[in-house]
């Protein structure tokens, strides 16, 4: 039984794009992001959280450093199967970068609301973390640019921050001989947006390789998406 309850913010430093492709779509939109069925914030659904941190650890530089098949199961179709020790849940999305005028970059937009929802789920399942904990360790990412906005904004004004009608919708195009042969338009989170996840280990720090790494998550990895930043709380 997983007796250890860790929070860990991830913020993606590129755009973000983690399919959902048990959704169709008929508007503009051909492939469109992860969202939270409840409340249509995005998230990235805990397997694909649990398949980037598995490919991460057993593929890239921390390869062999971590009981890989301890914590999350014997490859499939082996003779040996064992389940995974380790428990993941969805990454909420927290805050998200909105543009802004007097000399900074952009500002971090969130909800009260919404951080408390997911300090009530990390409470409930034996985290130990807080709304201020949260909005802290957002301040403390950049010092020039993660600055959060000075006032909360409502759920519904949140919601609409993060509309299929807010979010970037980027062009890929597929090219033969120099013509489109394949143009569609995929959603992305954009970087520096913070997402915040939940992950359960048998002990504490069984994880804590992936502190200050930088983890690939979701698709288009060749073209530079989905570079997420890991911070323990």
């Amino acid at each position: 039984m997983s007796n250890s309850v860790s929070v860990w913010l991830i913020i993606p430093q590129t755009n973000l794009h983690v399919g959902n492709e048990s959704v169709g779509n008929f508007g503009v939109i051909d492939k469109a992001i992860q969202r939270d069925v409840m409340t249509g914030i995005p998230c990235i659904n805990s397997s694909s959280l649990k398949g980037a941190i598995k490919e991460y650890l057993t593929n890239g530089p921390q390869k062999g450093k971590v009981n890989v098949q301890s914590l999350f199961g014997s490859v499939k179709g082996k003779e040996d199967t064992q389940k995974g020790s380790a428990v993941f849940f969805d990454a909420n999305l927290l805050f998200i970068p909105e543009q802004c005028e007097g000399g900074k970059v952009y500002e971090l937009a969130y909800c009260d609301k919404v951080i408390q929802a997911f300090v009530d789920k990390a409470t409930a399942l034996g985290a130990n973390c807080s709304k201020e904990s949260i909005k802290d360790n957002c301040k403390a990412l950049k010092e020039n640019c993660n600055v959060l906005k000075a006032e909360s904004e409502s759920v519904e004004n949140f919601k609409e921050l993060c509309s299929d009608d807010s979010l970037p919708i980027i062009a890929r195009n597929c090219l033969e001989d120099g013509e489109s042969v394949n143009l569609w338009y995929e959603q992305v989170l954009p970087s520096q947006s913070v997402l915040a996840a939940i992950i359960m280990t048998p002990n504490d720090g069984d994880l804590d390789i992936l502190k200050d790494k930088i983890v690939q998550i979701g698709a288009n990895a060749t073209i530079g998406y989905g570079y997420c930043l890991f911070k323990k709380l």
